[in-house]
């Protein structure tokens, strides 16, 4: 390689990736500067493709376990309760325990990768009866979104539905105006659309009814066909920032 007009003779184990930063230790200075690479290996810590891989291997490997959790009945949508009734089973499951474990530890290293503006990825099996390959972006909304409030985007499949993405907003009460919670649905089959809105209708959160309206239902858009996580994480480039040397 060559930095600064300057050649330099290294050994590479891997082959290197475009913008990926290397850690080189000096091996030699005469004759000839030598440089030894040891860069860690590539990781779900550090590249997109292999985080994006492994949330769906472990996702996989955990949502086998679903079929023994018996969600509440629905409607009406209780998420106190589902979230309740969870973590309950969770208890009792030892190794469904420890692989939930490892889709949130990878889903802790996926907000290493989305911009705070997109929101936080959380991975929430129980928010709707049978929804697998789930995951959900959440945020605080912001004055230009309308704020104070929270924002939720939800993308998952159902049973005899197929892929599903949601993007709900909810608004507390002010002096002005009582709380209210909108959401757009969005499905790949959206002539199905009727059966889960009837779902919608009575959703709860504790003692509280939240009772959403629908602002549009159509067709899911290509782009999120695989989730709003792939389509963020896989655009996240990390700028190069040169060689690390070691003496």
């Amino acid at each position: 390689m060559v930095v600064s007009g300057i050649k330099l003779l290294a050994s590479l184990d891997h082959e290197p990736v475009p913008g990926r930063e290397l850690t080189f230790r000096i091996e030699a200075l005469e004759p000839e500067l030598v440089l030894k690479d040891i860069t860690p290996p590539p990781s779900s810590a550090t590249e997109p493709g292999l985080l994006l891989a492994g949330i769906a291997a472990a996702r996989t490997r955990f949502e086998r376990h679903l079929p023994r959790f018996a969600p509440p009945p629905c409607p009406p949508l209780d998420l106190t309760a589902a979230r309740r009734l969870f973590h309950a089973w969770l208890a009792g499951d030892t190794t469904a325990r420890a692989d939930f474990s490892a889709v949130q530890e990878l889903f802790r290293l996926a907000r290493t990768f989305v911009p705070r503006a997109e929101g936080r990825p959380r991975y929430l099996p129980w928010v709707f009866p049978g929804l697998t390959q789930a995951e959900a972006l959440t945020a605080r909304l912001s004055p230009e979104e309308g704020g104070p409030g929270f924002r939720l985007r939800l993308f998952g499949h159902l049973p005899n539905l197929g892929p599903i993405a949601v993007e709900a907003s909810h608004h507390p009460t002010t002096r002005e105006a009582p709380a209210r919670t909108v959401y757009r649905l969005m499905l790949e089959r959206p002539q199905e659309a009727a059966d889960c809105m009837a779902m919608l209708v009575d959703l709860r959160f504790g003692k509280a009814v939240l009772a959403p309206a629908c602002l549009s239902a159509g067709a899911l858009p290509a782009p999120l066909a695989a989730g709003f996580l792939a389509r963020i994480v896989a655009a996240t480039s990390r700028p190069f920032t040169g060689l690390r040397l070691r003496v």
